[in-house]
């Protein structure tokens, strides 16, 4: 019988949802590790039994990428090595985002937070990546007991340049590794680019960069970024200050590796050869600006997202009406998918890791809200339905078919 979860991480611990194949009733589970920011979630069902990971973070105790084997009954905190070389430190002068100078105290090579785990290639069981803020690369062999640095991207000769918004240490996410290889890995860092490897992880390349702004709402705030003097009119004429350089998340379509998807900063953006260029498919949408982007894991395709408003004041929550944007023309088009969700005078985020889908047929998109609140549609997003309960905000959102 066919298992469906939701793995949902909050700012206060982390929930699943469980139903069967029908997705037509969910369970919701008692909190687990109440009190930890759950930054993401991840099932792996390569071993002989299914394992769940989070990336978990605690003001106290710290970071950590806990793992479980009973379904997410009891965790192992066990992240061994899961730090940067004694010789590392935050590359930015505001540490984890707060005053100038917090990470001048702070042990060497530290790590702020563990921001997304992922399970490695079906062709290398217990290997396991988790992506971190100060953005890092870390591969684990051992089913994320014990963890190495990947210097080939911590040390990176952009390194430098990888500075979040607002002074903070930026994160590294939305790594990727190609299900027909390997040694070859994509990955974003926030503010920083985003990166491919072809050897495992010895030499990394940045392929972000081919992006640019053709959308006209990008262009007009740009102009006015420029007159307020914020340094963009000393960038390439029509290049993206933001998307130039960070995708605000990115997908690899499994049902064509070479097909990649970004949300930017300023738009959207999608690449049918691996990043080598892309095409701004941002037409249609009511704003350039947004978080997360999903795809479906089988045919039909289609690709979702969740437009913010940006405008001059960053508001960047839902324009007053909640909805999800798909197409189903690789960009062409894109029609509103409102049916189920709040109404008027809506004014909800999706973060980053907040959109997934689940491959079944048909196929399953969830979303969880800056709110708390937990939406699920199981025809492809023509309908949803809030799950039960009011959760905590919600940092991300994971689908495990088991």
């Amino acid at each position: 019988m066919t298992t469906v979860q939701l793995l949902v991480g909050t700012k206060k611990g982390a929930f699943i949802y469980t139903s069967d194949e029908k997705r037509e009733d969910w369970r919701l589970s008692d909190p687990i590790l109440p009190g930890w920011s759950i930054y993401n979630m991840a099932a792996d069902m390569r071993g002989d039994e299914p394992r769940h990971y989070l990336a978990g973070n605690h003001w106290a105790w710290g970071p950590s990428v806990a793992k479980s084997t009973d379904m997410g009954k009891t965790w192992d905190f066990r992240s061994d090595g899961l730090a940067f070389p004694p010789d590392m430190r935050s590359p930015s002068p505001g540490g984890r985002g707060g005053a100038p100078g917090e990470w001048d105290n702070a042990p060497p090579g530290a790590i702020g937070n563990v921001w997304s785990v992922t399970p490695g290639h079906e062709s290398e069981p217990g290997v396991v990546f988790a992506t971190t803020q100060p953005a890092g690369l870390f591969r684990s062999e051992d089913w994320g007991h014990s963890w190495q640095p990947v210097e080939g991207i911590n040390r990176h000769a952009n390194r430098q340049y990888w500075t979040g918004t607002g002074g903070g240490d930026s994160c590294m996410h939305s790594l990727h590794v190609d299900p027909r290889d390997p040694k070859r890995i994509y990955l974003c860092v926030g503010a920083g680019g985003s990166y491919k490897t072809n050897n495992g992880g010895e030499t990394w390349e940045l392929f972000s960069h081919n992006a640019i702004v053709t959308n006209l709402g990008a262009k007009k705030l740009l102009a006015q970024f420029a007159q307020e003097g914020d340094g963009a009119s000393a960038l390439p004429p029509d290049k993206d200050p933001a998307g130039l350089d960070e995708l605000h998340k990115m997908r690899v379509d499994l049902k064509n590796p070479d097909r990649m998807w970004g949300q930017a900063h300023w738009g959207v953006f999608r690449s049918d050869d691996n990043g080598d260029t892309w095409a701004d498919v941002t037409e249609g949408l009511p704003s350039f600006h947004g978080f997360p982007i999903a795809v479906t894991k089988r045919e039909p395709d289609a690709v979702f997202v969740v437009p913010l408003d940006m405008g001059q004041d960053n508001f960047r929550v839902t324009p007053g009406q909640f909805a999800v944007y798909r197409t189903t023309d690789s960009g062409a088009t894109w029609e509103p998918l409102t049916k189920g969700l709040p109404g008027r005078d809506s004014y909800q985020s999706v973060y980053r890791e907040g959109l997934d889908t689940d491959g079944l047929d048909p196929e399953g998109v969830y979303a969880g809200t800056s709110n708390g609140q937990v939406y699920a549609s199981s025809d492809g997003g023509d309908s949803w339905q809030r799950l039960d309960g009011d959760l905590p905000p919600v940092l991300s959102v994971s689908c495990a078919v088991l």
